[in-house]
């Protein structure tokens, strides 16, 4: 049911400064629900939570079928640049999406942007199956950073794992600069993607 709620999420195309949304259900937990929408900026967001979202929320009655829900807003750093030129099109063409949210230590966040510019993105784009993301730091926390990538299939990401992931780990150092990651991955449901008309 909540799948098929979740469906009914296509109106938010409408809304000026949206640029997509994508979900899918937990690898980890199949009875987490993981969705990211992505906004021009925060006016654009803020318009919607207070004009848009609560009709949509409410027609679907959407609430009844889950038992809690964690939300968060994080502000673009940088793009990971991929296959793909812009987020619309990586939403628009992966079918996988991995995310890492990083909690870093005091006075180590500047080292661990710079390790994700020079070493993860390098790193990932080499793989040339990987479609591209967006780095993210929290609104609320200054030290919690999301990383949000697209892929061509749950396979082209393996592939990564086995081939580059343990030697780009190494080379960044992450036990220096992390006190905890919590990782997601799922494969994206179509019929839960939104991504604006051409």
């Amino acid at each position: 049911m909540f799948s098929k709620l979740q469906a009914q999420w296509q109106p938010v195309n409408t809304t000026n400064g949206f640029l997509g949304q994508v979900g899918g259900w937990s690898i980890k937990n199949e009875f987490t629900a993981c969705v990211f929408s992505f906004w021009e900026n925060k006016d654009v967001y803020d318009y919607f939570m207070n004009n848009v979202h609560d009709g949509i929320f409410l027609n679907t009655n959407q609430s009844s079928t889950y038992s809690s829900i964690d939300v968060e807003i994080f502000e673009e750093v940088f793009n990971i640049q991929g296959l793909e030129k812009d987020i619309i099109s990586i939403l628009r063409e992966s079918n996988f999406i991995r995310t890492a949210l990083s909690n870093v230590k005091e006075g180590r966040a500047s080292h661990f942007i710079e390790t994700q510019s020079k070493v993860w993105n390098s790193g990932m784009k080499k793989t040339e199956k990987m479609l591209g993301g967006e780095f993210g730091s929290s609104v609320k926390d200054d030290k919690r950073f999301l990383v949000l990538t697209g892929w061509l299939s749950e396979e082209a990401h393996k592939d990564y794992i086995i081939s580059s992931f343990s030697a780009l780990k190494s080379q960044a150092k992450t036990e220096l600069d992390l006190e905890g990651i919590i990782g997601e991955q799922f494969t994206i449901e179509n019929s839960w993607r939104v991504v604006p008309l051409i």
